[in-house]
């Protein structure tokens, strides 16, 4: 991994750090202490809980790892995290605090997020290649086949999301506006993209416990909504399918991570 590129990931884990820390653990600020009116705590806890990850899965980049491949099958997610946050932010512009600092923060970074990830991607290719150690690994192949399903099935509830919204507001667990439901379709984008590039690209062991590690983590703290702001969550139709959804995602991303981990340690392999 390039020092240019472990330094650009560096920045977006303190970025996901001091967002995550303030939107995971005092939700009820962001109604007043954000780029725009959050409510209720749920919503910011479900942003909180992809900026915790997203700390998890760069800190693991920039900390641990050595290969570039480890953490490639991230980074086409948070191209894409950034190009719709970007969009939801130009659509909804008059909901956001534009006299408050940390608002215009938040449009530099999403902004910027798609070229940043481009450019770590560009500099990267740019040096010699990893080159393949054999075929994929067989015995991995259902989990592989899970991911492109599990992958495709986010991505289209990231669709539905962003383009109409509307359809799905009294039916979420919680109460939604237009605009939250289209920054958690980013989310959405960023979790799908990462399932069907680590499917499609991951033929290394080491390529995998990083990308489907933060994937658990973020299904994991997802999980835990509903028990931390019960007051929030109703049962709506969209509840059970939500939940399995992301139990679905931490059962395939947590026997991933530990298949992976077994070969590597047989192997002897690093990050």
């Amino acid at each position: 991994m390039l020092p240019a590129v472990r330094v650009g990931l560096a920045l977006l884990f303190v970025l996901a750090i001091l967002n995550g820390g303030f939107l995971l653990f005092l939700p009820s600020m962001a109604k007043t202490d954000y780029a725009w009116a959050i409510s209720p705590a749920a919503s910011a806890a479900f942003m909180g809980a992809g900026y915790v990850a997203g700390a998890v899965g760069t800190g693991l980049a920039v900390f641990t790892a050595r290969r570039w491949g480890s953490v490639r099958a991230l980074v086409p997610g948070f191209c894409g995290l950034g190009v719709v946050a970007f969009a939801a932010t130009l659509i909804h512009q008059e909901k956001f605090r534009w006299d408050y600092a940390p608002t215009w923060g938040w449009a530099v970074v999403y902004a910027t997020l798609p070229f940043g990830a481009a450019a770590l991607v560009w500099m990267q290719s740019r040096e010699a290649g990893e080159k393949p150690a054999g075929g994929r690994d067989e015995n991995l192949r259902p989990l592989v086949v899970a991911s492109y399903v599990l992958g495709a099935v986010t991505v289209a509830a990231a669709v539905a999301l962003f383009i109409a919204p509307e359809w799905l507001l009294a039916d979420w667990p919680w109460k939604l506006t237009p605009l939250i439901a289209r920054v958690f379709a980013a989310w959405y984008v960023l979790a799908g993209v990462t399932l069907l590039v680590a499917a499609l690209q991951a033929a290394r062991q080491y390529e995998r416990p990083i990308p489907y590690g933060t994937l658990a983590i973020w299904s994991a703290l997802l999980l835990l909504v509903p028990l931390l702001h019960a007051d929030d969550v109703a049962a709506s139709p969209l509840l059970v399918p939500w939940l399995l959804l992301h139990v679905a995602m931490l059962a395939l991303c947590a026997v991933t991570v530990a298949a992976a981990l077994r070969s590597m340690r047989r192997a002897g392999e690093t990050l």
